[in-house]
């Protein structure tokens, strides 16, 4: 490979340019400007492309605080002969969107007043320092209501902080008492409640601003959706004491009808009286000074505080196309580090993605032939890696790959519908990924023929509940999707089932494969289930075959049930206006590739549509779980007469091992169908 120096200096570069058929070298000094760099590239002769181009970052870190707009033009000119951006060494190349704040900024907060207003814990620990020589255009308060975090973001090495709170860790503040639900008003089409109120008596609130403001991040209804709301009063109200009123409209209300525990959850967040845990930050924009409780205790020459105002993406682009990013981090920006429209063979290889307050890559549109592999991507605001492309209509395959990652704390400011991966198109792959330390969702994933297989998925929705791992939902085309062999362990809270006719929340209610209301088409072969509270939950489809799992320590193991019949005010099939037809419909389900290629969705509505048919159950090894097969909703709806021959249009279940622990007691077998499970001694 014939190289061309172009040393690039802060200051500026200069090149000798000489035509080469093989790969054209352009070695990066450290610290040089990135855009300067693509420029220079831009010059290049079609000669010096035509075998493709690598640009060699010295170590060393590159600020990019505007983010870098890629074109099709800087792509290599075919598959072959790609532009690849690659560290001299791996590891050793940081690309960061985020500013280090001066430790000889910092001072200890010393004074007598502010001191006072801290809790025990956090007297003698809190940092304070100027933020407006950095913000370079002000600093805005944060807004009444929010799910990701606004800007800015403060970091602590390669992770964003926390926003003062409490209770601290996990733990929670509860109520259960509601004054209003709030006002529903339609906000861009969907329905909020304004100004919802609860009672919540506690010493703690004395110490709290309200003036200066006080916000509340809370599953205000549902154990599946958190958001954080500020607080409009707090006091007495209507005769009653210790009324917690929002300032703001937010989905579902304030105890808006949930079906699992009445008992609702809430942290205090953005509140200089509570720093005290290191990693804590608070912002007072009107004087734009930063509180913080360094890592380390004290503030070094060697502290890394970072803050980050920019929302752009550190790399961005439409229609971008044969790109390779190798061994390089990203790291620390606010917005994605990686945000294309519609790219053509564009890959990122050991590479690492570390600390956003938004998504880590997002690759959307018309995406094909993409792929991320050997990466870390970690310390995420919201999820990780967001792929889409393909052609559902057509069911041609993006080709695209996700395989081999490590993708850790995500879902840090926001909680819920961030999942590690979301997939979302026709033909994508997921593949041999650890996926860990989450308060939702694992894979969320929407389309036709994707493969999830061999990934390492545990310690996910460790704070929601009715969720999976792996999910998808109210979609009779998503079909052709594959589930194999992926280890599915230890998700959940660990909370137990609500007393009385309250349904199981958090851990109870957490599933490791989630196929939700009506959703057709998912293979479940190979897969293996350890202390998962509910493996496998299918909400009323049908054409999702299970076979040859083994689940070990579930309290139940497989759960099949008739919402399709027991909903059918919400699920009518042959009412046009009702969504999953409409889906089918828009898709041309019934005829042409979609027929040939699933035969059953095209017969759907003359085969008992709302029944969850087609789902057999096969092959599987239960050991020492609670109960095996939840299903007999189906059999007591076909004995009552309300399904006639219900039962008996159900796939077959049969030749399921059941292996209980030797002094432990049996796992329950609904006698309906226990001739397809042969019981067995550890």
């Amino acid at each position: 490979m014939r190289a061309l120096h172009c040393t690039l200096s802060a200051f500026g570069a200069a090149a000798a340019i000489a035509a080469s058929a093989s790969p054209t070298c352009v070695e990066v000094e450290a610290g040089a400007s990135l855009p300067s760099v693509l420029d220079r590239v831009r010059t290049l002769a079609p000669s010096m492309r035509a075998g493709g181009v690598e640009i060699i970052l010295a170590p060393g870190e590159y600020f990019l605080p505007e983010g870098l707009e890629l074109s099709s033009e800087d792509g290599g000119v075919s598959a072959k002969a790609p532009v690849v951006w690659r560290a001299a060494k791996s590891g050793t190349v940081r690309i960061v969107g985020s500013r280090r704040i001066p430790p000889k900024s910092f001072r200890r907060v010393d004074d007598i007043a502010l001191l006072a207003k801290l809790p025990d814990e956090g007297r003698g620990r809190v940092w304070v320092a100027p933020l407006e020589p950095l913000a370079g255009g002000g600093i805005c308060p944060l807004p009444d209501v929010f799910e990701t975090a606004p800007p800015p973001t403060v970091f602590f090495g390669d992770s964003p902080g926390r926003l003062a709170a409490w209770p601290n860790g996990r733990d929670w503040a509860s109520f259960t008492e509601r004054v209003h639900r709030g006002t529903p008003v339609q906000v861009g089409g969907h329905t909020l409640w304004r100004n919802g109120a609860f009672v919540w008596a506690h010493p703690r609130a004395a110490r709290w601003d309200f003036a200066q403001g006080v916000w509340l991040n809370g599953y205000f209804t549902h154990d599946w959706r958190n958001c954080t709301a500020r607080v409009g009063s707090y006091g007495k109200e209507g005769g009653r004491d210790a009324v917690m009123r929002l300032a703001a409209d937010i989905p579902y209300g304030v105890l808006g009808g949930t079906w699992g525990r009445k008992e609702r959850r809430f942290r205090a967040v953005n509140l200089f009286e509570e720093l005290d845990v290191p990693g804590e930050w608070w912002l007072d924009p009107s004087r734009g000074m930063l509180y913080v409780v360094p890592t380390e205790g004290e503030v070094t020459g060697e502290t890394d505080i970072r803050v980050a105002f920019s929302q752009k993406p550190l790399l961005r682009g439409a229609g971008v196309a044969n790109f390779c990013f190798n061994g390089i981090t990203f790291a620390c920006n606010y917005g994605p580090f990686v945000s294309f429209d519609s790219p053509r063979g564009v890959s990122f290889l050991g590479c690492r993605f570390l600390g956003t307050a938004s998504d880590a890559v997002r690759l959307s549109g018309d995406v094909r032939d993409a792929k991320v592999a050997d990466c870390e991507v970690a310390h995420c605001g919201a999820g990780g890696i967001l792929l889409s492309g393909g052609d559902r209509r057509s069911l041609a395959p993006s080709g695209s790959i996700i395989e081999n990652c490590s993708i850790h704390d995500f879902g840090i400011f926001r909680r819920t519908y961030a999942g590690g991966v979301r997939m979302e198109g026709c033909g994508h792959v997921l593949r041999g990924c650890e996926i860990w330390n989450a308060p939702h969702t694992a894979v969320f994933w929407e389309g036709n023929d994707m493969i999830l297989e061999s990934n390492d998925v545990h310690h996910v929705l460790l704070e929601t509940g009715d969720a999976g791992a792996f999910y998808t939902g109210r979609d009779w085309t998503t079909q052709g999707n594959v589930l194999r062999g992926n280890f599915v362990h230890d998700i959940g809270s660990g909370t137990t089932d609500a007393e009385g006719d309250d349904a199981a929340v958090s851990g109870a209610n957490a599933m490791g494969f989630y196929f939700d209301d009506c959703d057709c088409g998912d293979e479940v072969t190979g897969n293996r289930f350890r202390n998962v509270p509910r493996a496998i939950m299918v909400g009323g489809g049908r054409d999702h075959p299970i076979r040859n799992n083994t689940f070990e320590n579930c309290r139940l193991a497989i759960s099949i049930d008739c919402r399709g019949i027991t909903w059918r005010d919400k699920w009518k099939t042959r009412d046009g206006g009702n969504f999953l037809e409409k889906k089918a419909r828009e898709l041309g389900y019934s005829s042409g590739v979609w027929a040939r290629r699933y035969p059953r969705l095209a017969r759907i509505l003359d085969d008992h549509p709302s029944e969850p048919l087609y789902n057999p159950v096969e092959e599987n090894v239960f050991v020492n779980c609670g109960e095996v097969l939840a299903i007999g909703e189906a059999f007591k709806l076909d004995r009552e007469g309300k399904v006639p021959g219900l039962a008996s249009r159900l796939a077959p279940i049969r030749d399921n091992i059941v292996i209980d622990a030797p002094d432990g007691p049996q796992a329950q077998i609904d006698p309906n169908v226990e001739a397809g499970f042969r019981r067995a001694r550890q």
